[in-house]
């Protein structure tokens, strides 16, 4: 059974012979199935049954400095859609990961909001090596770079220090990377 092709769906073993570990899922009956195309691959020693996939999905590491879009968030934590490691080298597929507030800064009883925001686009450092994929703009390089007004969402322009719509002139807070990629006198500010 460890060098069985299988497609996506097909039954490995039973939940009990075997833990479910990579590119496989277990259905309501308990038994594990394939979830890609690839070879199933036993570990007898753990007692975990994974599928290397024929064709590699290079998914983030740890480590890894990537770009991604706050998707949605509550007060502690935001998901971020990855988007790839740079603005022209995007993922084939995208990649939901986790930011949660103690990534993002060490005071206590803070809001999410204050730090980043719906649409931001952000620079952050991949923590683990499997999925849900946690990230932190703790690092001065890490945060904000890209970010839209609350009011009326024209893009915001960094001037000292501060981000301000070109349009309605709301003032916001964010935790900016130093790549921030609007800065008042290097681009035009009229939208």
């Amino acid at each position: 059974m460890s060098s069985n092709m299988v497609l996506p769906g097909d039954p490995i073993c039973k939940e009990e012979e075997y833990l479910g570990y990579r590119n496989v899922y277990i259905d309501e009956r308990g038994n594990v199935r394939a979830a890609v195309i690839g070879l199933v691959t036993l570990d007898k020693i753990s007692r975990r049954v994974s599928v290397k996939p024929f064709k590699e999905l290079r998914i983030p590491r740890a480590g890894d400095i990537v770009i991604g879009e706050v998707a949605s968030m509550r007060d502690d934590i935001a998901f971020v859609e990855l988007l790839g490691y740079d603005i022209s080298k995007t993922f084939k597929h995208t990649y939901t990961s986790i930011l949660h507030i103690s990534q993002v800064t060490t005071a206590r009883n803070e809001s999410m909001y204050n730090y980043v925001r719906l649409g931001d686009l952000i620079k952050a450092k991949v923590l683990n090596d499997y999925l849900p994929l946690l990230i932190s703009i703790k690092e001065p390089r890490l945060g904000v770079i890209l970010a839209y007004c609350s009011r009326c969402g024209a893009q915001l322009y960094l001037n000292n220090s501060r981000l301000i719509c070109p349009v309605c002139g709301n003032v916001e807070q964010r935790k900016l990377s130093i790549d921030y990629m609007l800065v008042r006198g290097k681009k035009n500010a009229k939208a």
